[in-house]
């Protein structure tokens, strides 16, 4: 059981990284635009207002469960760093649980959410708003998965790329 979650835990987490990249990549292609918009006599797109934030609410939902596999979601550092590494690990796990709570809890209303939004559309791109709005569900299933993960022992530590423990 446990190889099965390992496997379907990973596709996920490719999933989320790849999601991450491609969202990134369109939020830069439309800025991109946009700033070329300011030069006289390059088209801006009324569109691209439109694409910009559709991207980042997109970046925002493939990344979170990221951030929660990783331990950087939820963290206060002055309060936790200076505890022994057992309260951090039973810290850690009180976090993922209230994570997972949270997340179950809001799962049945982003359902709704997005049923309540079939036939609407986009007013400048002309693409049903389902596609943009399925990410309220996306956030909290990401957030319930990837923390139920690190419950399960499948969580990864942050790199110390920021300078945090010198």
């Amino acid at each position: 059981m446990r190889n099965v979650f390992a496997a379907l835990m990973a596709a996920t987490l490719s999933l989320c990284r790849y999601g991450t990249l491609a969202a990134f990549s369109v939020l830069i292609a439309v800025v991109t635009i946009q700033v070329l918009g300011r030069i006289p006599g390059f088209p801006s797109p009324s569109w691209t207002e439109e694409v910009a934030r559709f991207a980042l609410v997109y970046l925002v939902a493939f990344s979170c469960g990221i951030a929660v596999l990783r331990g950087e979601l939820v963290n206060v550092d002055l309060f936790v760093g200076p505890l022994p590494e057992s309260v951090r690990r039973v810290i850690d796990r009180i976090v993922d649980l209230i994570i997972l709570g949270f997340a179950v809890a809001i799962i049945p209303g982003a359902y709704d959410y997005v049923a309540g939004s079939i036939g609407e559309r986009a007013r400048s791109i002309d693409i049903p708003m389902v596609v943009i709005y399925v990410v309220t569900l996306i956030i909290p299933i990401s957030l319930a998965f990837f923390s139920l993960a690190r419950l399960f022992g499948f969580g990864q530590s942050a790199p110390a790329s920021h300078g945090e423990l010198l």
